[in-house]
């Protein structure tokens, strides 16, 4: 079942690239990601809305609790890693082909593993280490079908521009886990 799940999800964010690719063909990025940005937040406001003014989503995971600046500023930053990270990408994703751009987003968990080794001092097993050098092997596979493609890895603008939508993508990542922990264990909670 897991790995039917793993083909749906890698269809699902296929197509998601795609369209995101499609929206930004003729168009400016910075419209195209309020765009993207508001309608997700039109889809939420009615969350936000109801549960501030009814206790109608009271005990459901739709419920949104209501915090103070203390709980905000923490949100706030997550919202200027992703905002970063998706302006970043988009930048790169209008600019490159999707055979580069897919590959190097789907290295973000490497990333995310290797920030937790650093940052969270966890360790890998041998499975997630041969993942690890499997993803460093296919980067370097794809620099060089890249350059067959006519683009530079090494002075290509929107490949930097994708590169650090990827890091600050699994600074998110790092960044949740810190966010969801308990007081207990150095988090949030």
């Amino acid at each position: 079942m897991w790995l039917l799940l793993a083909f749906l999800s890698a269809a699902l964010l296929g197509f998601y690239d795609t369209f995101k690719k499609k929206s930004l063909r003729n168009n400016a990025v910075i419209p195209v990601l309020f765009l993207n940005t508001l309608f997700s937040t039109l889809i939420f406001l009615p969350f936000i809305v109801l549960s501030a003014s009814s206790h109608i989503l009271d005990g459901s995971m739709f419920y949104v609790p209501q915090m103070g600046w203390a709980a905000h500023r923490f949100i706030l930053l997550k919202s200027v890693l992703v905002l970063s990270s998706w302006i970043f990408g988009y930048f790169a994703m209008k600019h490159l082909p999707l055979s580069i751009v897919g590959p190097i987003n789907a290295t973000r968990p490497v990333l995310v593993l290797v920030g937790a080794l650093l940052v969270y001092g966890e360790r890998l097993n041998l499975w997630q280490w041969t993942g690890v050098l499997l993803a460093i092997l296919s980067f370097f596979l794809l620099s060089r079908s890249g350059r067959k493609e006519g683009i530079d890895f090494k002075h290509n603008r929107w490949i930097f521009c994708l590169i650090i939508a990827a890091l600050l993508g699994a600074a998110s990542g790092l960044y949740d886990k810190y966010l969801m922990a308990s007081v207990q264990d150095g988090g949030v909670g």
